[in-house]
């Protein structure tokens, strides 16, 4: 009976899974929810039997970190979908965290990273691909959310209300237009990252009309060397506010490059030679620590039927000062077999813990690290 049930589970849980440039795809991948926790919790199973390793660890020196369960739980009407997953996370001043759940909706998650709530699954959100997510302090609070596979930008309000639709911008080159992450800087600007569209160009929306206004910078990279101002995939775009500066990643050259508000080229910064995907910023202790969540891993020495070197399952990197100090393997180190690729990973501190929460695709995933003290 278990056996059979088991199978209805990955059948109901299925679903086709579409291409976007640079990622390496697996046909039928799924992940299912298993029973619900006295707390009320679910978790996203693991394929190995085992599951989690029991005291296992990531990481290196004195950046090392755990599985937490009891914070990786999901509601069954969010582990039930979590497969879709496919964005990044949003903070708040106030400390909650909000993203966009692919053909979904909206969750919210709490302050102190329990509770997790689905509040928005309606028409507006079915067929979208919310890819990622920022916060606006304005009305209450508002949510910007690029959908790539809709082409357009979301503003909603705290309740997943639509407050504005973006389509495609009217300066846009032709092509197509697929933006795939957005954060809002200190000049009243947000910088959008057409990532998985035909330009790889960074431009802005004016937040007090509420319009876009003008291509900033960027173009497509034209052969395989870390060019600054050129991206292979603009992934992931993120605002710096130590020096007013807005950071990319790039995404298959395994760097994130730094510019300034008027898209001058500042610095770069090397990511393990693994792809990243975002990158946020986190104070902790002394540190201001940037935490890089990368779709696959460094090269693992194997060839592709193309003959096209292969890569290891994806990782978080994190650095400080501009350098790798720990790489966290959630699949071999700490045995969460799903997480094939990391999709983004935001750091958070609680009660002075770090944590990092770290958001998987395809399977889609999702699970919460806590910082080991020695």
């Amino acid at each position: 009976m278990r056996l059979v049930l088991a199978l209805m589970a990955l059948l109901a849980l299925s679903t086709p899974l579409s291409a976007h440039e640079g990622h390496d795809h697996e046909a039928g991948a799924t992940v299912v929810a298993s029973p619900a926790s006295s707390s009320g919790g679910v978790e996203t199973a693991f394929k190995s039997k085992k599951g989690p390793t029991p005291g296992a660890t990531t990481g290196s020196g004195d950046l090392r970190f755990k599985y937490n369960a009891e914070l990786s739980k999901l509601p069954s009407e969010i582990a039930d979908r979590i497969l879709r997953a496919h964005g990044g996370f949003a903070k708040t001043p106030g400390g909650d965290l909000y993203f966009g759940l692919r053909d979904t909706g909206l969750i919210h998650l709490s302050a102190d990273l329990r509770t997790k709530t689905l509040i928005a699954a309606n028409e507006y959100y079915a067929s979208g691909g919310l890819h990622n997510c920022a916060y606006l302090e304005r009305d209450g609070g508002l949510l910007i959310i690029p959908d790539d596979e809709g082409g357009r930008i979301l503003i909603v309000d705290l309740e997943g209300n639509e407050v504005k639709t973006l389509k495609r911008p009217p300066f846009f080159p032709k092509g197509n237009y697929k933006p795939t992450d957005i954060d809002i800087a200190s000049n009243g600007k947000a910088y959008v990252a057409d990532g998985y569209g035909s330009t790889k160009k960074v431009f802005t929306i004016d937040l007090e009309t509420m319009d876009y206004e003008a291509i900033k910078f960027g173009d497509r990279v034209t052969d395989s060397n870390q060019t600054p101002g050129r991206f292979s995939t603009s992934h992931g775009v993120t605002f710096d506010p130590t020096d007013d500066s807005v950071v990319v990643a790039d995404r298959e050259r395994q760097w994130v490059q730094k510019f300034d508000l008027d898209g001058e080229f500042l610095a770069g910064f090397q990511t393990g030679d693994s792809n990243p995907c975002d990158i946020d910023f986190v104070d902790f202790g002394d540190d201001r620590l940037m935490v890089v969540g990368c779709l696959v891993g460094p090269k693992d020495g194997g060839t592709d039927k193309n003959d096209r070197p292969t890569r290891s399952n994806g990782v978080v990197q994190i650095l400080r000062d501009g350098e790798v100090v720990s790489t966290l393997d959630l699949k071999n180190d700490l045995g969460l077999d799903q997480f094939r690729h990391v999709h983004n990973a935001a750091g958070v501190v609680r009660d002075g813990k770090l944590y990092v929460l770290c958001y998987g695709w395809n399977p889609g995933c999702y699970a919460v690290l806590e910082h080991v003290v020695e």
